[in-house]
């Protein structure tokens, strides 16, 4: 008989390691997730501070579980903003 693959054991069992590529959905309990969603319906402009010191102010287009996309002032594409990487989102409006 020949040996079986490690994985296969684990994706036939309830122990299966989390996927880092998966990510959870986006709770609209959340009082946070909610307070984007109105900023997003009234195109507040924002200004949002990253990690890296740098600033990023426009209009939050959407949001999902991962990203937040933002129009610039003058851009024909929004940027997308890594939550990850995000320490203070405030209205400038």
């Amino acid at each position: 008989m020949g040996e079986e693959n490690p994985d296969a054991a684990l994706l036939r069992g309830s122990s299966r390691p989390p996927d880092p590529m998966e990510t959870t959905p986006l709770d609209p309990s959340l009082p946070g997730v909610r307070m984007l969603q109105s900023w997003i319906r009234e195109q507040l402009p924002l200004s949002i501070d990253l990690v890296s010191n740098e600033r990023i102010e426009g209009r939050l287009v959407w949001q999902d579980p991962e990203f937040l996309a933002v129009e610039r002032p003058g851009a024909v594409r929004p940027v997308l903003v890594s939550r990850r990487h995000v320490t203070v989102i405030r209205t400038l409006g």
